[in-house]
């Protein structure tokens, strides 16, 4: 039998690696109240250096908060704002409630799209709306990051790609970026599932686990 095809990463598993004094934390997500979040913390009570730390992760999957981080740490980012019902088009929006992830964001370029979106994203008008105006050259890309690193993207991208590591401190993470005449500009950071990797950035991701893995199930 293939030792890679039975190999790491397989899905739902959390796995830790240590290296340099300090605990790694892999998984597909981290949000608040899951498995991976409540082990940082528990890493963090017991006095344990833990990446990403649990503010990271809440930092980072939080789009207005994730912008104003970034923005802090001088990385270029897209303006946004927060809405119960207008929207400028066209614009990138994202959810805001406890069940939002910044996986579902949508493109809307006209008035009636953008209506059956907000109805959707805010519950029928119960909870706010974040959105990022774009303009007719815009365009969207993504790009994961494992561990700040990634494959077969710019030298624009990968560089933006570092820079984002160094701030939120995600080993596995989707960059959502909006392109347009003045180059790259951070929208958002959102869980990626193993099975949504190519096969290059899988083989990336073994490679980093199998130096000291621990997976936990």
């Amino acid at each position: 039998m293939n030792k890679r095809q039975d190999h790491i990463p397989k899905k739902d598993i959390m796995y830790t690696l240590t290296e340099d004094g300090s605990q790694y934390i892999v998984n597909e997500s981290y949000f608040y109240k899951t498995e991976p979040y409540y082990t940082i913390v528990k890493s963090e009570n017991e006095g344990i250096k833990t990446i990403p730390s649990s503010g990271d992760v809440l930092d980072a999957y939080i789009v207005p908060i994730c912008l104003e981080k970034a923005k802090l740490a001088g990385i270029s980012v897209c303006d946004w704002v927060i809405s119960y019902q207008y929207v400028s088009l066209p614009s990138i929006v994202y959810g805001l409630n406890y069940f939002s992830t910044p996986s579902d964001h949508f493109v809307v370029s006209d008035l009636m799209e953008a209506k059956t979106v907000i109805k959707h994203i805010t519950n029928r008008g119960r909870y706010p709306f974040c959105y990022q105006k774009l303009n007719d050259t815009s365009s969207i890309t993504k790009c994961v990051s494992i561990f700040g690193k990634t494959i077969n993207r710019c030298e624009n991208v990968s560089q933006l790609a570092e820079r984002i590591y160094e701030v939120f401190r995600v080993p596995l993470v989707e960059i959502v970026l909006v392109k347009d005449d003045s180059g790259f500009r951070l929208s958002s950071l959102a869980p990626v599932k193993y099975s949504h990797l190519s096969r290059e950035e899988t083989e990336m991701l073994q490679n980093l686990l199998e130096k000291r893995v621990k997976h936990l199930d």
